[in-house]
């Protein structure tokens, strides 16, 4: 889906206009970005300028910041300004196995530039992706070809999650629509609830149960590119309403979805 902006550098088009495409652990945005609400996410943001710069910033009355690419961690406050650029946006959940890598930058802060040598070679994966009709690129190959530059055998010997953590996820997964409790979860693992609860945050930054409400938009995500309406696809994802998925959406995001599909198309890759 191809859409023109008008040549006047100083117009700002609020809308998010190219292709995300969905996988079961990562999404991949790439296209003309335009400005989020402040908000934090339970995935992994890899963030990489195709033009220019974007910005971010961590707060509401914080100044914006120049960036050429950021890994933002998970619960991390910000928002994105695009400026109507071409950008490329990568949603990783924090338990794959191509995150492993990421942790230990991630545990030292929540935002982390990647240097300009790494973006270099970042930059012919976008472009070939954006211009290929083969739809069949699995997640784990896309991402250990992103990844890749960023891994350190030495860091790699701590990074590993909890098995528990990586357990109660597998779990989750295959109860997800059975409504389960935080409760249930742990005692899947051996673990209290509490004990649970503070194991969990701490191996993937964000609480459970926050946890929980992102794999219910994750499978909306993948309704709403099957063409589903959004009201269907609340429902069918496990959300009270419409409404309820919408707020879901932009306290995550940043946006609504309404937004992200109006100038943009959805492609799910799901396996």
């Amino acid at each position: 889906m191809n859409f023109s902006l008008p040549t006047n550098e100083n117009f700002q088009d609020p809308n998010w206009r190219g292709k995300v495409f969905l996988w079961k652990e990562q999404a991949l945005f790439l296209g003309s970005a335009a400005q989020t609400s402040l908000h934090a996410s339970p995935a992994i943001k890899i963030a990489v300028a195709l033009a220019g710069e974007f910005r971010l910033k961590f707060a509401e009355d914080a100044d914006w910041q120049n960036f050429r690419s950021a890994i933002i961690a998970p619960g991390q406050n910000h928002a994105i300004d695009g400026q109507n650029k071409r950008l490329a946006l990568i949603i990783l959940v924090p338990e794959a196995r191509a995150a492993q890598p990421l942790i230990p930058i991630l545990t030292r802060k929540g935002i982390s530039r990647i240097p300009a040598s790494i973006v270099q070679n970042f930059l012919p994966i976008f472009d070939a992706f954006e211009k290929t009709d083969n739809l069949t690129v699995e997640s784990e190959e896309l991402s250990r070809k992103l990844l890749g530059n960023l891994r350190n055998s030495d860091e790699l010997l701590n990074s590993a999650i909890d098995e528990r953590v990586s357990q109660s996820v597998e779990w989750i997964r295959t109860e997800l629509e059975n409504n389960v409790s935080v409760k249930e979860i742990a005692a899947s693992v051996e673990l209290s609830e509490s004990r649970f609860s503070h194991l969990f945050t701490e191996n993937l930054r964000v609480p459970v149960r926050r946890y929980l409400l992102w794999m219910k938009l994750r499978d909306a995500m993948h309704l709403l590119a099957k063409g589903v309406s959004l009201t269907d696809t609340a429902y069918d994802a496990g959300f009270s309403d419409s409404a309820h998925l919408t707020r879901t959406f932009r306290q995550m995001l940043g946006i609504t979805p309404s937004a992200l599909l109006k100038f943009s198309s959805l492609i799910s890759l799901e396996e």
